[in-house]
């Protein structure tokens, strides 16, 4: 819900470094600092401070708190708080009823929400309750119905899209962390699926522009579903977004301590070049430009929205967290990263087995395109050929200079204009932990067992057609797990 004294600007996209962001919020395991201007005995910590009631001897400690998962199945969320400007309230589930105030008993304990920098409050989105949402299938056809009403996105789009928001509120549960990329020439239509999607992923911030060092500064504690413009993303961006979509992969911070970048996001991009960066095992839409007038997303629209799914969306998360399995979903037809994507994905239907396959099948298409690429990626005709040589059997090595020459063939058949010198090919090799030996003819592959247990892993991870081709007489065909991914 948005807070009443946000400011329509305020509500749109706030570039990094406008704000001073402190390490200042509780997570478990996480220690906590006093905010600026305030006094130290209100100093946020980790440590249990007493809170002694009148008339007896008893005390609590008083944790300040972010958000819990407690062991008897209850939860703690944050929510628009009404006590104090810019501090959220707690949400206690235990299962059955919830519990809205400004602090929440619970094991023991007191729990209170931390009181955030201003523009930070005012820029993020809180639900304000928890309400019913009826069934999971008729949530999901709901959320399609905003893109398309009013963005006029085409339903494929608008799934994909009601995909990735109902995932972010579970992401905490996922393997890897939800991600999608928006790619199109239209930047107002790119701008306004952040837009919509603020108003339905789970604690939204619009960012503009981050930069690696504001992105490490970012609060990630507060779960936050980061939804970015970014025009252009340079390699050490790219290389901070991947990381974040791993869980346990922390990034040094200030002063010895270290920062957790995992959680989901939504990149415009405006270029698919630049989405491509990004590798796969991620959603990918394009967003062209409508011939119909898309409808106003402006301050009020964006606040009804939000007031009406984000209750939905909490109570869906109070749910159906502790059911988040394994899908049974069959995703073995799927290349190898889409293969996780859909997986993932499909975990986050556990109440509609039927819905988690019809999701699933939205990955199609874009399966099929990362396919269509690879056909002409120079790694994977560096496997194709080095699985042909080894399964032809008619010499023990091939030099690098000779399979420089097959591979370049291959993709000159294929429509690639490209041509790889043989030191490249060489690079290639060593990226791909192929070994290279010297000869005096110069470096070579040498085609032994090594050698080709490694390509038949290679070629399974990319799932590339010779894989289903089985040599009978082959002891490393039919390779069931892939060790690597692209």
């Amino acid at each position: 819900m948005t807070h009443e004294n946000s400011s329509p600007c305020e509500m749109q996209i706030c570039v990094l470094g406008f704000w001073e962001i402190p390490d200042f919020v509780r997570w478990p395991g996480y220690a906590c600092r006093a905010l600026p201007g305030r006094k130290e005995e209100t100093a946020l910590n980790t440590k249990a401070k007493p809170n002694a009631k009148s008339g007896s001897n008893a005390t609590k400690c008083c944790i300040i708190s972010a958000g819990e998962i407690f062991g008897d199945g209850a939860m703690m969320e944050l929510v628009s708080g009404s006590s104090e400007p810019n501090k959220p309230d707690l949400l206690l589930w235990n299962g059955r009823k919830a519990i809205v105030a400004p602090r929440v008993e619970h094991g023991g304990c007191i729990y209170e929400a931390p009181e955030l920098p201003q523009s930070l409050y005012r820029a993020t989105r809180f639900p304000s309750r928890c309400s019913d949402y009826s069934s999971a299938r008729g949530l999901f056809a709901a959320i399609i119905d905003l893109f398309k009403r009013h963005l006029d996105l085409p339903q494929r789009e608008s799934s994909l899209l009601s995909c990735f928001s109902i995932s972010t509120w579970l992401a905490d549960r996922l393997p890897t962390a939800p991600t999608l990329t928006i790619s199109g020439p239209d930047q107002e239509l790119g701008i306004d699926v952040l837009r919509l999607l603020s108003c339905l992923c789970r604690h939204p911030l619009m960012l503009a522009e981050v930069t690696p060092g504001g992105f490490r500064s970012l609060p990630m504690q507060l779960s936050l579903t980061l939804l970015l413009n970014q025009q252009e993303l340079k390699p050490n961006m790219q290389r901070l977004l991947r990381a974040s979509n791993y869980r346990g992969l922390h990034l040094p911070g200030n002063r010895g301590s270290v920062v957790d970048p995992y959680g989901p996001k939504a990149i415009f991009c405006g270029n698919d070049d630049a989405i491509d960066t990004l590798g796969g095992g991620v959603i990918h839409i394009s967003a062209a430009p409508s011939q119909v007038q898309s409808s106003a997303l402006d301050e009020r629209v964006q606040n009804e929205i939000a007031d009406d799914f984000q209750p939905r969306l909490l109570m869906y998360r109070l749910k159906n967290f502790g059911k988040v399995r394994e899908s049974p979903v069959d995703v073995s037809t799927f290349t190898f990263s889409t293969r996780q994507l859909a997986h993932t994905l499909a975990a986050c239907f556990p109440e509609d087995p039927e819905l988690a396959r019809d999701a699933v099948q939205l990955f199609r298409p874009q399966d099929e395109e990362v396919r269509g690429q690879r056909s002409s990626d120079v790694d994977c005709a560096i496997v194709e050929i080095l699985w042909g040589t080894i399964h032809d059997r008619k010499q023990k090595a091939v030099r690098v200079d000779e399979l420089a020459k097959f591979v370049n063939a291959l993709l000159r058949s294929r429509g690639e204009t490209l041509t790889y010198s043989a030191e490249e090919i060489g690079w290639k090799l060593r990226n791909l932990n192929i070994p290279r030996h010297s000869s005096s003819s110069g470096r070579q592959v040498l085609l032994g067992r090594r050698t080709s247990q490694l390509v038949h892993r290679l070629a399974q991870a990319y799932d590339l057609p010779c894989t289903q081709r089985v040599e009978a007489s082959c002891p490393d065909c039919n390779q069931e797990e892939p060790a690597l991914s692209k």
